[in-house]
């Protein structure tokens, strides 16, 4: 075995000492070494926290005082129903009866319409993204990169593409494209690329390397110990997360419509905008539906890629 390979001692016994106590005295050097870096590291955290709290202005007298008015505004945007008339049908004219949960919601097809165009707008920035984060981690993996500086290359682009949030590429998008959800769709395709780039790239580097050397000693080129060696491996993981960016995407859909990328985003900004409180309501409603039953059934489908042991 070359000498490269042997472990240095952590400390050398001369001859005529006891083994014990000079493992006793380097044991009690690194507990006081451990030690100190946990004070300091407290201190750290502690000096953090305060300036944080003092920036922020993250006091617990203006947060009691404002408590209040966040229940007045949802007392604001309840609607006016009426017991009477909650279930009541059209009239003849064809209008819905003021305090009744049809005149609530009369507007509950443009409102299902702009879900499903919300729900779409995630699937499809979720592949794209997802489709982009596959290409960049394996040479973003620092154990399965050709060279150096392509590593170094794949892991900035992923930072650069998840470092700006996807409200502020969408803004930027909407100025270049115009209006509509494929300015949304493109802003969290390449948040997406980024953060999925990053999670996909440290699950390649917990994979096992044996299939890989197993093809490399046979001769396989790098693109044959990926597609063989390593992809088999990652790919549940891979879709889990991507199912789990998913669930995400389809919050983000709802929140860059606010800046006219497309969806019920771009309802709820227009009922804000021209105050009209019980359609906030509705809309925040069917939202909060939607969210909830996507994450339901992303869980199932995760749980029964990856398995429920390797969730937990």
């Amino acid at each position: 075995m070359s000498s490269h390979h042997l472990a240095t001692p952590a400390f050398v016994i001369e001859p005529g000492q006891d083994p014990v106590t000079i493992f006793e005295k380097h044991r009690a050097e690194l507990q006081r070494s451990r030690l100190f870096m946990n004070i300091a590291m407290a201190v750290l955290f502690a000096l953090l926290l305060a300036v944080s709290i003092y920036v922020s202005k993250f006091y617990p007298d203006r947060l009691w005082a404002g408590l209040p008015r966040i229940f007045e505004y949802f007392g604001t945007v309840m609607p006016n129903l009426e017991a009477d008339n909650l279930f009541a049908a059209r009239q003849a004219n064809g209008k819905a009866v003021p305090g009744s949960i049809l005149y609530w919601y009369s507007d509950l097809g443009k409102y299902l319409q702009l879900l499903f165009e919300t729900v779409l707008m995630a699937i499809t920035a979720t592949m794209l993204g997802a489709a982009i984060a596959f290409l960049l981690s394996f040479p973003a993996a620092r154990n399965l990169a050709p060279l150096r500086w392509i590593n170094v290359l794949a892991r900035r682009t992923t930072e650069v593409l998840r470092g700006v949030p996807e409200i502020i590429i969408a803004l930027l998008l909407v100025f270049a494209l115009g209006i509509g959800p494929l300015a949304g769709v493109l802003a969290i395709a390449i948040h997406t690329a980024g953060a999925l780039g990053k999670l996909f790239s440290e699950v390649n580097e917990n994979a096992s390397m044996r299939p890989v050397e197993g093809l490399r000693s046979v001769g396989g080129t790098w693109w044959d110990e990926m597609r063989f060696g390593i992809v088999p491996q990652v790919l549940p993981n891979f879709v889990s997360y991507s199912l789990l960016r998913f669930e995400i995407n389809v919050r983000s859909s709802s929140i860059v419509g606010f800046v006219g990328a497309g969806g019920i985003g771009q309802e709820l900004n227009h009922t804000i905008s021209f105050y009209n409180d019980d359609r906030v309501m509705a809309v925040l409603i069917l939202i909060v539906l939607l969210v909830t039953v996507i994450d339901l059934i992303s869980e199932r489908l995760r749980t029964h890629l990856v398995g429920r042991e390797n969730l937990i």
